[in-house]
């Protein structure tokens, strides 16, 4: 309206209307597009599948934490049964290694993990500490262990009373997350 102050105001706002209006409305049709929930299922092997069925049929019924909370179980669950598979003793070792550093990314890591068996491993080492010492194996990158991080930071915000819901785009963006960085990630296969 400032470049054109001799346009009438009405004609002007009209216009304005109706490009925000259109732009929104390309925007909404671009996240219904990727929203699928159900693509996570492609990649799930064994238990967590069943995890994975009854979050995307929570997400598919609005019970969005819900869908969160079970879709963090199914990629936890794959990320005990690979440090099950790798051998406890090379997850201990880790531990070790990490917490006796005193420079470098991992000089903050202070636990010493003595895993002697996969129950023990479910109750003893909180998903935040199993993700560094992944990280630390190098079954993910960096990178991956930031996205996790921020997917289990979602996880504890649905699973804790709170103002903070999901929409249907953040649990899309948090199953494509868990998909890509846990269920499709080669070095986390279970074959």
């Amino acid at each position: 309206l400032r470049m054109y102050p001799e346009a009438p105001a009405r004609i002007a706002e009209k216009s304005i209307s109706s490009d925000l209006l259109v732009h929104v409305l390309k925007f909404q049709s671009d996240i219904k597009k990727h929203g699928s929930f159900s693509a996570v299922l492609d990649s799930a092997q064994g238990d967590e599948l069943e995890y994975l069925k009854e979050a995307v049929e929570c997400a598919e019924r609005g019970y969005f934490r819900a869908a969160i909370v079970l879709c963090w179980c199914a990629a936890v669950d794959r990320l005990h049964k690979k440090v099950m598979l790798l051998g406890l003793d090379k997850f201990n070792n880790a531990s070790g290694q990490m917490s006796a550093m005193t420079s470098g990314r991992y000089k903050r890591f202070n636990k010493k993990f003595e895993i002697h068996n996969l129950s023990d491993l479910r109750m003893s080492v909180f998903d935040n500490d199993l993700l560094w010492v992944l990280e630390f194996l190098g079954l993910i990158d960096g990178n991956q262990h930031e996205k996790l991080s921020i997917c289990f930071t979602v996880r504890n915000t649905c699973a804790h009373p709170g103002d903070a819901s999901p929409s249907p785009e953040n649990v899309a963006s948090f199953f494509s997350d868990i998909n890509q960085h846990v269920l499709q990630n080669k070095k986390l296969s279970l074959t």
